[in-house]
């Protein structure tokens, strides 16, 4: 039996949500290689919908060209190219998802409209023309964030746009995890004792706080590496840094006491499980780059650990409430 279109929204919903987290994998690994430039215009690369592959394949004077994109210091590098490249698809399939999620939405409402089940009503059909408006919600974030890579792409990798690109990404996934949990099943909703939603919004608090504050930090390093030795950067590291290693105390605190009042659902509740193993991630990589200079590949799995808890941790929160979640047909 086919499934309706209430339970298809909420499937797809799911799938989208993988394909909006990967897009900010990939970001994460350009933002590690160093790719971020690896395509110096946008939304074509280079001039064209599909990427060189060898220097042959650019203008003799492509320096010259781009020379205001900075290439007039960089050279052409068909790993950085592709790398932003194919982020830049991942960011445009995710976006097409969402827009499919606008399209179900609007089909769900559709058929719903045209009922003649003594079921449907007028505070049904509420709940269905708001799914429409987050769904449309949802697409135009989709959209301002396309208009954001462009910017951090002609202003050369800015680092405050690229942190507001950032938490425009970590809205957006917000908004999906709000409409998985708005379309799903009734079956599947159980309420929470809300003595817990203080500490949840007080450990999203915190972890926001310090994710803006690594990027400070990662700005910091940022600016450090052109005139300092990558083995000597920690001592030249401002105030900043020492606030973000103490701020850290307070998410391991604050997720411990979340821990501590669910340890009787951690072994059935799948986002506490992965907020055990988030913590462990993100302690580990911290040290390892405090003690290994900042090696790219633990800044990228510490990012993506930050990323995971936040929605873990906002997945929880919205099982703190009862939903207006519209009625299965």
């Amino acid at each position: 039996m086919l499934l309706n279109d209430l339970k298809l929204y909420n499937s797809f919903c799911r799938f989208t949500i993988y394909s909006v987290f990967l897009v900010i994998c990939a970001g994460g690994f350009v933002r590690m290689t160093g790719s971020g430039m690896g395509c110096p215009d946008w939304p074509k690369c280079f001039g064209s919908w599909i990427p060189p592959t060898t220097i042959a394949d650019l203008p003799v004077n492509y320096k010259e060209i781009y020379s205001d994109r900075g290439y007039d210091k960089l050279d052409f590098n068909v790993f950085n190219t592709w790398a932003e490249y194919l982020n830049r698809l991942l960011g445009a399939l995710a976006g097409f998802f969402c827009f499919g999620l606008l399209l179900l939405s609007i089909k769900n409402w559709i058929n719903n409209s045209h009922q003649n089940s003594p079921q449907y009503s007028v505070h049904k059909n509420r709940h269905n023309k708001y799914l429409i408006l987050f769904s449309i919600i949802l697409v135009v974030l989709m959209a301002f964030q396309a208009w954001m890579g462009a910017l951090v792409v002609y202003s050369i990798l800015s680092p405050f746009k690229i942190t507001i690109h950032m938490f425009i990404a970590l809205l957006i996934v917000a908004l999906l995890i709000f409409l998985y949990h708005y379309t799903a099943p009734e079956s599947s909703q159980k309420k929470w004792p809300s003595i817990k939603t203080p500490w949840l919004i007080f450990a999203i608090s915190i972890l926001l706080i310090q994710i803006l504050l690594g990027t400070q930090v990662r700005e910091s390093i940022d600016t450090l590496l052109d005139s300092h030795n990558k083995a000597n950067i920690i001592s030249q590291l401002p105030s900043i840094f020492n606030f973000h290693k103490t701020i850290a105390l307070l998410v391991l605190f604050s997720n411990g006491i979340i821990l501590f009042y669910y340890r009787q659902l951690i072994k059935q509740v799948l986002e506490l499980k992965a907020i055990i193993f988030i913590i462990c991630f993100l302690f580990c990589t911290g040290l390892f780059m405090n003690y290994q200079a900042f090696l790219g590949i633990y800044q990228w799995i510490h990012l993506i650990s930050a990323v995971s808890l936040f929605m873990c941790q906002f997945s929880l929160l919205l099982k703190q409430f009862d939903l207006p979640i519209p009625k299965f047909p």
